[in-house]
């Protein structure tokens, strides 16, 4: 009987590809293109357009003041369409 199982990882193995990283900036004016043509909200309530609004300002601050001018447009939007929806 062996101590290890044969499938525990190797500690001083080379370490696999680093996962790509994604553009924050391509991903907020996506995002905001998305809102600026919906006709009514994209989300089923409102627990779902709060939680892509938080996510839209995690990508703003990791993208700069270009990404939180993104993110003030985006957040315009979402209340436009808030308020179309009432």
């Amino acid at each position: 009987m062996t101590r290890f199982a044969p499938s525990q990882p190797d500690l001083f193995a080379p370490s696999a590809e680093p996962e790509t990283q994604c553009d924050p900036l391509a991903d907020l004016e996506a995002f905001l293109r998305r809102l600026r043509t919906a006709e009514r909200m994209p989300w089923a309530d409102a627990a779902g357009a709060m939680a892509e609004e938080l996510h839209a300002l995690g990508l703003a601050r990791s993208a700069g003041p270009a990404g939180e001018a993104l993110a003030a447009a985006i957040l315009q939007e979402t209340e436009r369409l808030l308020a179309a929806s009432d």
